[in-house]
């Protein structure tokens, strides 16, 4: 009888059972997901470092446009056509981001990332946006998102300039026959350049790493919450350290 009181032994209830087996795969799925974005972050900023390396060229010899490839653009910024990108956040100040038009010397047109400009909190007047005159060499690396396609939802713009949360290149370019598949994004220095700080990654390969690990805490801590409720493991070390306190 002894001998049996003191057996591992399983008493399963339906309702852990049944969390466990719904709950634990989601956390095991999004750790292993927190990973795979650790690696591609790695890689993506792997990239961003080799290319940033090569010498700037002309972006009107280019065949494809490789993110963050370094390359110069000589024409003129159109003087009326211009985004607004809306609730721009930068050091807690309320502003926009600025993509302008940038004519190339053969007539194609070119989206241009000036950067951030400062705005009016209460959002009842824009900036005044200066514009430079006449034909210049910009200068910055090729970018185009990779994670997701802006939207331009139900919105219709039809004066410039135009505000609005987001912007699509695709879209963007049903305005313009002309327009290449990426933009520039200016570097600091460039002509017309405004604030220009960027993130190459919001969130870090170490944070993705340290949310996966976060991701497999919870499903060891379940695991272990499943055995104690669905066993006799906790009378078995109770009686265990019972009996460890007697001997001393």
């Amino acid at each position: 009888m002894a001998s049996q009181r003191t057996r591992f032994q399983w008493q399963l209830d339906w309702k852990s059972v049944l969390a466990i087996i719904l709950i634990l795969p989601v956390l095991v799925s999004l750790g292993c997901w927190q990973l795979r974005r650790a690696d591609e972050k790695r890689v993506l900023l792997a990239d961003f470092e080799e290319r940033r390396m090569l010498p700037a060229v002309n972006i009107a010899e280019l065949d494809d446009y490789p993110n963050y490839r370094p390359v110069y653009a000589e024409g003129e910024y159109d003087s009326e056509k211009y985004w607004l990108l809306d609730n721009r956040i930068s050091h807690g100040r309320f502003g926009y981001e600025i993509m302008a038009v940038f004519i190339l010397s053969d007539g194609s047109e070119l989206l241009v990332d000036r950067g951030w400009i400062a705005g009016d909190a209460s959002r009842r007047t824009l900036p005044e946006v200066s514009i430079p005159k006449g034909p210049v060499k910009i200068s910055g690396e090729l970018y185009r998102s990779e994670e997701k396609n802006f939207s331009l939802g139900s919105e219709i713009h039809t004066e410039w300039p135009r505000r609005q949360q987001w912007l699509d290149i695709d879209v963007a370019r049903q305005d313009f026959e002309n327009m290449l598949p990426t933009s520039l994004r200016l570097e600091g220095g460039s002509v017309g350049a405004l604030q220009t700080e960027r993130l190459i990654v919001n969130v870090s390969p170490a944070k993705h790493t340290g949310y996966a690990v976060q991701w497999f805490a919870m499903a060891v801590a379940l695991g272990i919450i499943f055995i104690f409720l669905n066993t006799n493991l906790a009378v078995l070390l109770k009686r265990g350290k019972d009996e460890e306190n007697k001997e001393l």
